[in-house]
């Protein structure tokens, strides 16, 4: 039985490796986007998209103009929740704004949701704000099994054994500390490409939030996703390459516009996978950005998809058709050099089979 699994192991890796895919990647990542592929189908088998040029059109204008001003609404009233992973009470409520490229989005995706995450107990100005009785749409567990009362004991559990990474209290800060624990600092946490109702940011939202616990951590849903899904999108599948560039091209004019309305003097962006890297396009975008934390970034939707990336494997599109758009819309080096980043983390894997390095 183990020569069969070493025969299979490395069958499998030989063959990736001869279809120009990250053979180095573990089994679990693998097997993840292979069963995403049977369960979804693969992307973009609907091709470029009808509105593929207005989308690379609002790139472009994105790349050399300021963000745009919005008017942020609060949705729902503060909630009080706990936390599992940090061990401490958090407050969390739910707003939202139109999103400044409403025009290249469907009806479902133009209101942009934002929840604002903090880890005292907000003052009476703020409760003054939270008039709206609306709902919080943020589930209180990470959907695993889509069965409730599965999904809560597994994401509890996760949890739990994720605590001992969340005390780094003999780890050195990487940027100079906050004495105010978190006054007059804003951050914005950009999910992943599945992040549903960011089930992946939250986590670090409450892990911020226990850290600093006056600062304001938003946390930006994307486009197509979650509150924001249209009707006929399943799971993670996009069936456009004109979706993707939208989701994005959404993420940082949204992240960018979020940022100028916090207004605060300290003002961090961070992202988990392709989350970080729109954070990192947005930087180049912004005048406002002077901090970043990346985690699992890419420097160009190329990594992901035509470059050894795993998600390659559920692609319906030709890679030669992808690359020249996906360098255009999507590349770091396609955009303006960022001028007001003063410190950034970077956070990588060396056999991330999503992000080859």
């Amino acid at each position: 039985a183990c020569a069969a699994g070493v025969g299979l192991n490395f069958a499998g890796r030989e063959r990736l490796r001869q279809k120009g895919f990250h053979s180095d990647c573990s089994l679990l990542d693998l097997s993840m986007v292979l069963w995403k592929g049977y369960e979804e189908g693969p992307h973009f088998l609907g091709g470029l998209g009808p509105g593929i040029d207005a989308i690379l059109g609002a790139i472009a204008e994105m790349k050399r103009t300021p963000p745009r001003d919005i008017e942020l609404r609060w949705k729902s009233p503060w909630e009080k929740r706990y936390s599992d992973l940090s061990r401490k009470d958090f407050w969390v409520r739910r707003g939202e704004f139109l999103s400044p490229i409403a025009e290249c989005l469907p009806a479902e995706s133009r209101m942009a949701t934002v929840w604002e995450v903090r880890g005292s107990q907000p003052n009476d100005e703020d409760l003054a704000e939270a008039v709206a009785s609306g709902d919080l749409l943020l589930p209180a567990a990470t959907r695993w099994m889509g069965v409730p009362w599965v999904d809560r004991r597994v994401d509890k559990l996760v949890r739990l054994l994720n605590r001992r990474w969340s005390h780094t209290s003999d780890v050195p800060a990487p940027f100079p500390s906050d004495t105010g624990a978190g006054a007059s600092q804003g951050i914005v946490v950009l999910p992943d490409f599945g992040g549903e109702h960011c089930k992946r940011s939250l986590p670090v939202g409450e892990l911020v939030a226990a850290e600093l616990p006056n600062a304001s951590v938003m946390l930006l849903e994307m486009p197509l996703r979650g509150t924001r899904k249209p009707a006929g999108y399943v799971g993670s599948l996009m069936p456009t390459l004109e979706g993707m560039m939208a989701m994005g091209c959404g993420a940082i004019e949204e992240s960018r516009a979020l940022l100028q309305w916090q207004g605060y003097c300290r003002l961090t962006l961070a992202g988990i996978s392709m989350g970080g890297h729109m954070a990192a396009l947005t930087a180049c975008c912004s005048p406002d950005v002077t901090r970043l934390a990346l985690l699992l970034p890419a420097h160009s939707g190329e990594a992901n998809w035509v470059d050894g990336g795993l998600l390659g494997l559920n692609n319906g599109m030709a890679r030669e058709e992808m690359q020249p758009l996906l360098w255009e819309a999507t590349n770091i080096n396609a955009y303006p050099v960022p001028k007001s980043v003063q410190h950034a983390l970077v956070v990588a894997a060396r056999n991330d089979g999503y992000v080859p390095l």
